[in-house]
């Protein structure tokens, strides 16, 4: 670049500036659309409850294992249970809100424990955990020999 070519840009850039610095100030006016409004709300929270202890009700030889708990207190909020069974064999369900308990069998080839867990589900998908969790286990090969049952600790 040459040195008349560096000056003309240099006078350009003086020149953009000096327009900028020397332009018309914003003006301020009042809004014609101006209206007081009023808004009102609430909060509410509510308390899922627990489905508290599971317990082992029925395992052994061609029974399922079944595992139950305690119907929930009126106005506990419990629209529904939903519970996993995960480790050697993965599963999951859901169960109304007036179900006590679930039976699990093996499935047809079903050799080893796994870990149930239970939620109660209230509005919203909300959930609390029961207060403990049980070990499942099955010997299953096509017939669906035989089911353990026993609570884990918490």
């Amino acid at each position: 670049m040459t040195r008349r070519h560096r000056l003309g840009a240099v006078g350009v850039a003086v020149l953009l500036c000096a327009g900028v610095a020397t332009g018309a100030p914003p003006v301020e006016s009042d809004a014609a659309w101006s209206d007081a409004e009023q808004a009102s709300g609430s909060v509410s929270a509510l308390r899922v409850a627990s489905p508290g202890a599971v317990r082992c009700a029925a395992a052994g030889l061609l029974t399922p294992a079944v595992v139950a708990w305690d119907p929930p207190a009126p106005g506990s909020n419990v629209l529904g249970y939903r519970w996993t069974l995960v480790g050697t064999s993965n599963r999951s369900g859901t169960l109304p809100a007036d179900a006590t308990s679930v039976s699990l069998t093996g499935a047809l080839i079903d050799i080893g424990t796994s870990r149930f867990d239970l939620w109660a589900v209230g509005p919203g998908g909300w959930d609390t955990r029961a207060t403990n969790a049980a070990s499942i286990g099955f010997l299953s090969v096509l017939l669906g020999l035989t089911s353990t049952c026993s609570l884990l600790p918490t």
